[in-house]
C-alpha cells in the first residue's frame, strides 16, 4: 500500500517520522512549493515529490493520502482526493461542520473508498483494552466523565491557532480530543448540551466549558482553553470507582481506583505510539477491507461541535 502526504508542514513531519509499516510505503509528498516538497522528501527518504496536489493525485501508484493541512482546507482536499480514487486519512478535525462531513462520507461511500480521521484516541490500543477491562470487571454504571484540555497559545503565534480564516480556535484544535474522550465512554450520544464560551478578539474561541448529558443520565464536563494550561488527565467515574487516564489524547496507561482507594493499573506494551498506531490501523483496515467504525465516532463529535458553535456565535468565513 503506497501512501502520500498532502502538505509538508509541522504535523506532516510528525507523520513521516512515525511511518513504520511492513505492508506500506511512504511513497510521495506534495506541497504547493516543489522546493519544499523536495526538501521534505529528502529528509525522510520519500521517493517522489510534487509541487502541486493535483499532480500528485494523478499518480496512479498512490493508494492512500494523509491530509496534513490546516482545518479550513480539509473539506475541499478530501473531496479532491476521493474524486481521484484515493483512500483518505485526514488530520483532525476532519472537517468543520456536519454538513461537510455528511457530504464527504457519502462521496467516500459512493466511490467505495476508506475515509477516516487521524484522531489518536480512535487508533491507540489502550482504549480497546480499557473497554474490555471495564466489561470484565464489576465497576458499575458510568456516572461522570471529566475531560480537561488546556494548552496555552500566545495570541501572536504564527501558527493557525488564532487565525479565523484557517479555522483556528481551541474547539477544533484541542477540543476534538476532549469531546472524543468523553463520547468514547458515554453509553449513548448526548441529548442535552450546555455550554459557555469566550471568544478571543481574533474571533475564534479561546476558552469554554461544555456539559453533556445523555438518556442514561451520564454527565460529562469538557473544559478547553488556549489562555492557560490544564492537566490532560481524563477521568471516568463509575458506581464502584474511577479511572484516571494521564495524557488521555495519547494514552498508554490508566489507573482504576475503587471506593476503598485500591489501585489497578491497566497499560499497554506500546513500542509504537500515536502516529505509528494510526498509520498501521488505517493500513490494516484498508488492506483487510474491514469495517470502519471511526466515522460514527467522528460524526458524534461533530454534532456536538455544531451545537456549541451556534451557542457561542462562532462563524467562520467559509461557513
Amino acid at each position: 500500500m503506497k501512501w502520500a502526504i498532502l502538505g509538508a508542514g509541522n504535523i506532516a513531519n510528525s507523520f513521516a517520522r512515525s511511518f513504520q509499516n511492513e505492508q506500506a510505503e511512504l511513497y510521495a509528498v506534495a506541497s504547493r512549493s516543489l522546493e519544499k516538497a523536495e526538501e521534505f522528501a529528502g529528509k525522510y527518504a520519500i521517493p517522489v515529490s510534487y509541487g502541486s496536489y493535483e499532480e500528485m493525485l494523478a499518480d496512479e501508484a498512490i493508494d492512500a493520502v494523509y491530509i496534513a493541512t490546516p482545518h479550513s482546507h480539509h473539506y475541499q482536499q478530501i473531496k479532491l482526493c476521493l474524486e481521484a480514487g484515493k483512500h483518505v486519512f485526514c488530520e483532525k478535525v476532519m472537517v468543520t461542520s456536519m454538513k461537510q462531513l455528511d457530504e464527504v462520507v457519502e462521496l467516500a461511500r459512493t466511490k467505495k473508498l476508506y475515509l477516516a480521521e487521524a484522531m489518536t484516541i480512535f487508533h491507540v490500543p489502550l482504549y480497546p483494552k480499557l473497554k474490555r477491562w471495564i466489561k470484565e470487571n464489576n465497576v458499575g454504571k458510568v456516572k461522570m466523565i471529566h475531560a480537561p484540555y488546556g494548552a496555552y497559545k500566545p495570541a501572536d503565534s504564527p501558527m493557525y491557532f488564532y487565525q479565523k480564516e484557517l479555522a483556528g480556535g481551541a474547539l477544533f484544535d484541542i477540543g476534538t480530543y476532549a469531546l472524543t474522550f468523553a463520547l468514547e465512554f458515554m453509553s449513548s450520544p448526548p441529548s442535552d448540551i450546555v455550554t459557555l464560551g469566550n471568544l478571543h478578539e481574533s474571533g475564534v474561541d479561546e476558552s469554554s466549558v461544555i456539559v453533556l448529558r445523555n438518556q442514561e443520565q451520564e454527565l460529562a464536563t469538557v473544559e478547553l482553553s488556549f489562555a492557560t494550561n490544564l492537566p490532560h488527565v481524563g477521568v471516568v467515574a463509575f458506581e464502584k470507582g474511577h479511572l484516571e487516564i494521564p495524557n488521555y489524547p495519547r494514552a498508554k496507561r490508566a489507573v482504576f481506583k475503587n471506593l476503598e482507594g485500591e489501585e489497578t493499573i491497566i497499560e499497554v506494551d506500546d513500542e509504537e505510539h500515536a502516529f505509528t498506531h494510526e498509520i498501521n490501523h488505517f493500513t490494516k483496515m484498508v488492506l483487510a477491507k474491514a469495517e470502519n467504525p471511526t466515522l460514527t465516532k467522528t460524526k458524534r463529535v461533530m454534532e456536538v461541535m455544531d451545537v456549541v458553535r451556534r451557542e457561542w456565535g462562532l462563524v467562520y468565513p467559509f461557513d
